[in-house]
């Protein structure tokens, strides 16, 4: 079943699911005391046709808003990641429930659309930067794709993986072609993946430096927001690679190299650390400890529960996306997403 599938069965099925009383069973088991929320964009939407990205990476600024009020609604601790050590060591043993927000690599929306309404609310979030975002040297590979197969009916390339020849007629082949084409750009070499991935897109006309300066945050940006009490800054890596595809060299570098960078730019320390693609073992978080992040995060499907010891390292999230509605969040806070995802793992 692919990623698609799964976010609109997801939507569909929840209010049936939530209805069903079933994720009460799952609550004093799953749903924790606790949530990081994990977001990407906030942009408007658009009537152009859309592959994938719309559904995992992107919300609207009125549902980031009523994402915030749902939490209001319901009693929540908004906290920074800075405060989340010392919020459970001192809610152990009260029945207080917390809440952070968290958004992925480093987007100019984020400044633009998601501040002003995290301000109005007085929420904090934290903000994982890539560095090659504001240094104008990311490719925005996801983005390219998605108009790549937008514009063509089929399409044929050899990736140093294997070659690919898929058709491209309508929305589900699209679809899976974006998936395909992926999990072959994952495996591409560390030292040699920029120009593997301008000579693909240079086949079809594309740049690879397309998107780049339009969505990405400045470093000029990202001073704008370090100036607010509000936000917290955290690493996602020099590049956003695939760590355990990286040597031991190469993993540090990517890890240690974006901290210090990160602390030179904005003259202050990084706390938090998010292990792109979700990808980590033991040697990614033996390294981020060794470089003294507070915190870790992962895209693992979870809660936190303070009944239990926590690795502040290997933190899991839920994610929010264009399908999260409410009854989809219920369920998630609930525990019935991770416990399906524990008791019958899905590919996510």
């Amino acid at each position: 079943m692919g990623n698609y599938t799964q976010k609109v069965l997801t939507k569909t099925l929840s209010p049936f699911i939530y209805y069903s009383g079933i994720h009460n069973l799952t609550k004093p088991f799953f749903g924790g005391r606790g949530h990081i929320l994990m977001m990407h964009r906030v942009v408007f939407p658009t009537k152009k046709m859309r592959i994938h990205n719309h559904l995992s990476l992107e919300i609207t600024p009125e549902h980031l808003e009523s994402i915030i009020k749902f939490f209001f609604k319901k009693g929540y601790d908004f906290i920074s990641l800075d405060l989340l050590t010392d919020w459970i060591s001192n809610n152990r043993k009260t029945d207080r429930r917390f809440v952070a927000f968290t958004f992925d690599d480093g987007y100019k929306d984020n400044l633009e659309y998601a501040f002003p309404i995290l301000k109005k609310h007085k929420v904090p979030f934290t903000i994982y930067i890539t560095n090659s975002f504001p240094e104008n040297k990311a490719i925005l590979w996801w983005y390219l794709l998605e108009d790549l197969l937008i514009n063509v009916q089929s399409l044929q390339y050899h990736f140093p993986s294997g070659m690919v020849d898929v058709k491209c007629y309508n929305y589900s082949q699209k679809e899976r072609a974006f998936n395909i084409i992926r999990n072959h750009l994952m495996q591409l070499n560390h030292d040699n993946i920029g120009n593997e991935l301008d000579k693909f897109f240079s086949t079809y006309g594309l740049q690879v430096s397309n998107y780049t300066s339009e969505l990405c945050l400045s470093w000029d940006d990202i001073n704008t927001l370090v100036a607010d009490p509000l936000f917290s800054i955290g690493s996602h890596t020099l590049n956003h690679h695939n760590l355990p595809n990286l040597s031991d060299k190469q993993a540090f570098a990517e890890i240690h190299e974006s901290k210090v960078i990160i602390e030179d730019k904005m003259k202050g320390t990084v706390k938090h650390f998010c292990y792109p693609l979700g990808k980590f073992g033991k040697r990614e978080m033996d390294i981020v400890k060794k470089c003294n992040f507070l915190t870790a995060t992962t895209t693992q499907t979870g809660n936190l529960s303070l009944n239990q010891s926590i690795d502040f390292h290997s933190l899991p999230r839920i994610q929010v996306n264009s399908l999260t509605t409410e009854k989809v969040l219920k369920l998630q806070i609930n525990g019935f997403y991770p416990a399906l995802l524990y008791l019958l793992p899905v590919n996510q």
